[in-house]
């Protein structure tokens, strides 16, 4: 069997073979990807992920745990990304499973938010998924929610027009309002 890893690598029960998987280059953008040779139906198992077990966070690596990360640049670390996948990562037995049926000639994707607290580099998704989240940088990145200033529509209310309580009512929202404003602009 024509193996993906290099020989000072043992052998793994389910390791990428192969048979069922090329892994090539896909265009500028995504680099190297994993081309899937034959049909897998939902919930196979595709393959079992070898590699370096380090401390270190590299561009090939996937979070075991935190603080703990399986090196492979020779095939798991080419499974390209998707908002949308076609397979699963199990981290405890570093087993792929299709999430769907996969047909021969599709590129093998995962959500790499699923595994990664924190990606090696965050990137702009184009996984064309409608799902898609547009940033991937890892679970624990918080896409920053757009600041929206309220609108300050000037209102004039006359004691007239309201009843006298109310109206006292409105002028001490009003102050406390611009208190506040007052108070959040001075805020380093």
């Amino acid at each position: 069997m024509k193996r993906f890893y290099p020989d000072h690598f043992p052998v793994v029960p389910n390791e990428a073979c192969w048979e069922d998987f090329r892994v090539l280059d896909v265009d500028g953008k995504r680099g190297q990807g994993v081309l899937v040779l034959r049909d897998f139906s939902q919930g196979s198992v595709l393959f079992r992920m070898n590699g370096t077990l380090t401390t270190e966070m590299t561009l090939h690596s996937l979070q075991m745990a935190p603080g703990l990360h399986l090196d492979d640049p020779y095939f798991a670390g080419k499974v390209l990304h998707s908002c949308e996948p076609n397979s699963w990562l199990d981290v405890e037995t570093r087993i792929y499973f299709a999430t769907r049926d996969i047909v021969a000639g599709e590129l093998l994707t995962m959500d790499y938010d699923e595994t990664e607290d924190i990606l090696f580099r965050a990137f702009q998704c184009c996984c064309g998924s409608t799902r898609c989240r547009g940033t991937v940088g890892g679970k624990l990145m918080k896409k920053a929610a757009p600041k929206r200033r309220r609108q300050k529509t000037q209102v004039v209310v006359t004691p007239t027009e309201l009843p006298a309580q109310l109206y006292a009512a409105i002028m001490a929202e009003r102050q406390n309002y611009a208190a506040a404003e007052v108070f959040a602009g001075s805020a380093i």
